[in-house]
């Protein structure tokens, strides 16, 4: 018992303090790009053992955030609009990938639990509440993801998710998408409804694309202000 509950803390505190360092790095509070990341300093800094450390910035590293070189350690990489760029034009291909596999495996059943998360999605949207809106639309896609059972491509996808709603709260989420995201969905739903995959791609393929636009577009807008928290909404989220 006690045993198991040392594991369990264990676990948080790496959670907590990769979040942590992903929000430092993405909202350059303290590291700047080639900054190196000490294991002795960090886990000063955090009051931890070397064990949490690591296994944190082995997180990052798999995010991309940071890059690791023999005898040199752990260093910070640049987050820019190449990086971001690069980032999701991996998802809109993986993205699409598993919208096309989950028409070809889509049943009745499928159909009517995407329906219904269609509705609670558009429901928030009506209300104006945002954070649930987010929150429908996340669980929307992983639904879909979920139909395509593609364990991998999926592996992938949440690999990058906390880098991704940690760089949409930096940059802020135009709530005017919410509109475009409503027209995404209902088209989605209507290639799945007529067994057309090539047309379940195409949709997920724009509606990632776009959402990489806005993105980029927040990040620019982002450099031209000098206040560290650019205007707009914040939501603990990554909308697609």
């Amino acid at each position: 018992m006690v045993m198991r509950k040392l594991d369990i803390e264990n676990k948080t505190s790496e959670t907590e303090i990769t979040d942590r360092l992903r929000d430092a790095i993405i909202n350059r509070q303290e590291f700047d790009a080639g900054a190196p990341l000490r294991i002795d300093a960090l886990a000063t800094r955090f009051g931890v053992s070397h064990m949490p450390i690591r296994a944190a910035l082995h997180r990052l590293e798999s995010e991309g955030l940071i890059v690791t070189q023999p005898n040199k350690g752990a260093r910070v990489v640049a987050v820019d609009e190449n990086f971001v760029a690069q980032l999701l034009d991996i998802r809109i291909v993986i993205e699409s990938y598993l919208a096309r596999r989950a028409a070809e495996r889509m049943t009745p059943q499928n159909l009517a639990q995407l329906e219904i998360l269609r509705a609670r999605h558009e429901e928030a949207v009506a209300r104006g509440d945002a954070s649930l809106a987010l929150l429908a639309n996340r669980d929307f896609h992983a639904a879909i993801h979920h139909i395509a059972d593609n364990r991998d491509a999926n592996l992938i996808l949440e690999r990058h998710w906390r880098l991704i709603r940690a760089l949409w709260r930096r940059y802020g989420y135009e709530s005017g998408r919410f509109a475009g995201v409503v027209a995404d969905h209902r088209l989605l739903l209507a290639a799945f409804t007529a067994g057309d995959s090539e047309s379940a791609a195409a949709v997920t393929a724009a509606h990632t694309a776009r959402a990489k636009l806005v993105l980029l577009n927040r990040m620019r807008v982002g450099a031209l202000s000098s206040d560290p928290q650019p205007s707009g909404e914040q939501h603990d989220y990554s909308p697609q």
